[in-house]
């Protein structure tokens, strides 16, 4: 069977198989390079060798910041209602293990009507973002409105008594 400018069907199938059998060496050549890149490692030092004290200065910094960062959202999650759970930012440590480097927690800074119960909820909430040491500006933002709020309620509850006399 003729094709095209003496191309027979067998000549057609050859060329094909011939170039599988080229893209096959390519897909094998990029595999293997891929699997010499993963056991590679990275060489930051310029051919220095890394102290083991360095190493683990470095790793002593990662599990002190996750620890902080831990216990400071967990305070603020444990003085005050939350809407949903503690959400934290990762950083992997030189040990390839995830260490939390920050997090938030939303508080529930919803106010009920009941000025006595909105008046306790404000003082936990003050109270909850105030706790831990390291203020973050969004901490203090919501103890500054948690006291404004309670500031409010109270001058209200103070007019309605001077009022009623």
């Amino acid at each position: 069977m003729l094709i095209n400018d003496n191309l027979t069907a067998s000549s057609i199938y050859q060329q094909i198989a011939q170039k599988k059998a080229q893209l096959a060496n390519i897909d094998k050549k990029d595999f293997e390079k891929s699997s010499h890149e993963k056991n590679d490692s990275v060489n930051l030092t310029n051919g220095k060798n890394i102290d083991e004290k360095d190493y683990q200065r470095v790793l002593d910094k990662f599990e002190n910041l996750d620890a902080k960062t831990r216990a400071h959202e967990q305070l603020h999650a444990s003085l005050a209602n939350t809407k949903g759970a503690i959400s934290y930012n990762y950083q992997m440590g030189p040990d390839g293990k995830l260490y939390a480097t920050g997090g938030h927690v939303r508080l529930d800074t919803s106010i009920p009507k009941d000025e006595a119960s909105a008046i306790a909820k404000l003082d936990r909430l003050q109270k909850a973002s105030t706790a831990p040491d390291g203020l973050s500006s969004a901490d203090a933002s919501i103890a500054r409105t948690a006291n404004l709020n309670k500031m409010l309620l109270l001058s209200k509850e103070q007019e309605g008594v001077q009022n009623a006399n």
